[in-house]
């Protein structure tokens, strides 16, 4: 039994750097704990389906149909109308219009990559035709995108508020204004760029007719994340009944106000939604059995013990969790930090007084930073995908994006009001 568990970690260790995927590697490495420490198999498979049998995790599938819907309602060309009728006159137009436009849209979506993929189509070569070069275009496109995950709806903050065991409404709620902050901080720093290097305002006229069109068009799927919000804020709907009005909302918007969805699209839609919902919960479940082994060797509360009697204040212990988490994200994805790290750090955070929701929120703010950090970005890989650009020179485009984000993430660390006043308006925290 003693062994068992450094057998584990080790497996796990050695099969995260050999780049097997971190679902079979910690499936892999657990199997190899279970039979070092000679226990019922019956045990691996009970708390498999124990991880995933969750209320609060229907809610995963159903925000991930929202996102597919949404993407082929094609409303990407009417939010980024809107978008340039509120931003496109200040300077950087374009750059300032990809930003809100991804404000918006991971709003509807929560998707980072689909927003790459949906907006940066579009926004990339209508900025290279107004003198933007490419580079700076796939930039500010992925550098962007990293609000989808934060601003509600946000898969990555049920699934934490799942293994952490906290208000799924709290933490979605909470990550609003820091998203919002992201998106104002990313604005501000095209503007300073635009400046130095003489980007110039959209110069688009728009008559009382074109406004009009504009707002009937993007409207309709840019209230998606006021009904969801307004929702849970009031009280109205459960965060898990919220995904199920977003999915009731999304259809009804492609079928009978766009009018632009086909069966067709709708089973196809439903057999992605089946395969990513599946790799999600393997994930899950695999992730559950490693925490439960965590869990069983007190390592949770251990190392809780251990920051302690450290005498760690909260200042230096976010510091740190700040440090090792844009580390992760340099090199792996986020889903498996949530579902390995979520239940080990955050009784930590608790023990230190640091509120569950603020660091919830933190964590997930920071590990979405990792997906336009090189040199495994999934979104700098997804900006490669539909540019001509490389990792190489998206990455020296997007360094300064980098540094606003950790700015803004530093200030919702040290700043707990930034994240809690919202849920703490609604009740929920």
């Amino acid at each position: 039994m003693s062994l068992a568990l450094p057998l584990m970690l080790f497996l796990f260790a050695a099969l995260a750097i050999l780049g097997v995927p971190l679902s079979f590697a910690t499936g892999i490495a657990a199997l190899a704990y279970f039979l070092a420490a000679e226990m019922s198999l019956r045990t691996i498979v009970h708390q498999f389906f124990t991880s995933i049998d969750s209320f609060v995790l229907l809610a995963v599938p159903l925000f991930v149909m929202t996102g597919h819907v949404m993407a082929a309602c094609k409303i990407t060309d009417g939010i980024i109308n809107l978008a340039n009728l509120a931003v496109g006159r200040f300077r950087g137009g374009l750059a300032q219009v990809n930003i809100l436009a991804s404000m918006m849209f991971g709003g509807c979506s929560g998707s980072a990559l689909a927003d790459v993929a949906g907006l940066g189509s579009v926004l990339v070569p209508a900025m290279k035709r107004n003198g933007y070069s490419e580079d700076f275009s796939t930039a500010v496109t992925v550098a962007s995108s990293v609000q989808g995950p934060i601003i509600p709806p946000s898969i990555p903050m049920v699934i934490f508020a799942s293994v952490a065991q906290i208000s799924t409404g709290a933490l979605l709620v909470g990550g609003a204004v820091p998203g919002v902050l992201l998106g104002l901080a990313q604005m501000g720093l095209v503007y300073a760029i635009a400046r130095r290097r003489n980007y110039r305002a959209a110069e688009t006229r728009y008559t009382r007719a074109r406004v009009l069109a504009i707002l009937k068009e993007a409207v309709p799927a840019v209230l998606m994340p006021v009904l969801l919000m307004g929702g849970i804020l009031s009280g109205t709907f459960t965060p898990t009944e919220a995904a199920a009005v977003a999915v009731g909302y999304a259809l009804i918007l492609g079928l009978a106000v766009y009018r632009n969805l086909s069966f067709q699209a709708l089973v196809m839609i439903g057999a992605r939604v089946a395969r990513d919902t599946a790799a999600i919960f393997f994930l899950i479940g695999t992730a559950g059995i490693f925490g439960w082994i965590l869990a069983s060797a007190q390592i949770p509360q251990k190392a809780a013990d251990m920051i302690s009697a450290m005498s760690l204040n909260p200042v230096l212990f976010l510091l740190l969790v700040n440090v090792l988490l844009l580390c992760w994200g340099m090199f792996m994805d986020a889903a498996p930090a949530i579902l390995i790290l979520g239940p080990v750090l955050t009784p930590m955070a608790v023990a230190l007084g640091i509120d569950p929701v603020q660091f919830g929120v933190v964590m997930v703010f920071n590990l979405m930073i990792g997906l336009m950090t090189p040199p495994y970005g999934l979104c700098i890989f997804a900006g490669v995908a539909i540019t001509n650009c490389t990792v190489g020179s998206i990455s020296r485009e997007i360094w300064p994006f980098l540094l606003v984000s950790i700015g803004v993430l530093l200030l919702i660390s040290f700043v707990p009001s930034l994240v809690l006043f919202l849920p703490a308006l609604a009740g929920l925290n």
